[in-house]
């Protein structure tokens, strides 16, 4: 059987990753690609390594689209302009002013698209002598993004060490059939291994403070343990995610095509 040229673990021919390090296995259909961080093989479609978590700035990494306040996808905000190069002999303050023009113009198109179709409530009035309250800003895309790979990086070791209570901790509590979800999992796991469990996250959109959806692929290598048999399989989800407690938590699925 071939091995693993990261830890010389003998794998299945046809399997994309390793089941001990988590490397990339094809070859050369995919070319080389490694993590900057722990040197194993990755695909070019990862945005984390498997083995250390290190974001990948592959070709499979999506822009993130967040558009508060509606539940359809929406085009992004076009991009400014980076400001013009200073012609030679400038002074540094001339040099100085022109970045910091660039920097007002994206915060002005920042807050331009982030906001919402009504006009905020007035604030409450403050009491004399009081301090009033700081604003909470609201958290960047790249913020929700991170979060929310975070949720679904516990999903897939929890389904790869078949940990039902950290499974189920991912899902929200109002998550439908959530009982009949935790049954399926244990029936899936005496039948069936994931010898691999790849994730990308293809899309987010904030809806509001504590909702989110986000469009993303699995890409699947399960073993039948009756017969041994490896299958490969790629699903994409719609998945709206709830804030409880304070952490981000599955409350509904979708299949897409």
């Amino acid at each position: 059987m071939p091995q693993c040229p990261h830890c010389q673990t003998e794998y299945q021919l046809g399997q994309r990753y390793c089941s001990e390090c988590g490397s990339f296995l094809l070859h050369p259909e995919e070319g080389d690609t490694f993590c900057p961080q722990c040197g194993v093989r990755v695909s070019s479609r990862q945005e984390l390594c498997h083995e250390c978590d290190a974001a990948l700035p592959g070709e499979g990494q999506k822009k993130v689209e967040v558009t508060p306040g509606e539940a359809t996808p929406a085009e992004p905000p076009p991009k400014p302009a980076p400001a013009p190069p200073a012609p030679p002999g400038l002074p540094s303050w001339v040099i100085g002013a022109l970045a910091g023009a660039g920097i007002v113009i994206i915060i002005l198109l920042i807050i331009i698209f982030s906001r919402p179709g009504a006009p905020p409530a007035p604030p409450a009035p403050t009491p004399p002598g009081a301090e009033a309250p700081a604003p909470t800003p609201a958290a960047p895309a790249e913020a929700l993004q991170d979060q929310l790979q975070k949720v679904l990086s516990r999903l897939r070791e929890a389904q790869l060490k078949k940990n039902i209570t950290e499974l189920m901790s991912v899902y929200s509590t109002t998550f439908p059939n959530y009982d009949q979800k935790r049954k399926d999992a244990l029936t899936s796991w005496e039948n069936y291994d994931f010898t691999n469990l790849v994730f990308t996250v293809d899309k987010v959109q904030a809806l509001d403070a504590n909702n989110a959806l986000a469009w993303v692929t699995w890409y699947m290598d399960i073993r039948n343990r009756n017969n041994q048999e490896l299958t490969s399989a790629t699903q994409g989800y719609q998945v709206r995610f709830v804030q409880e407690m304070g952490d981000w938590r599955i409350r509904e699925l979708k299949e897409v095509q």
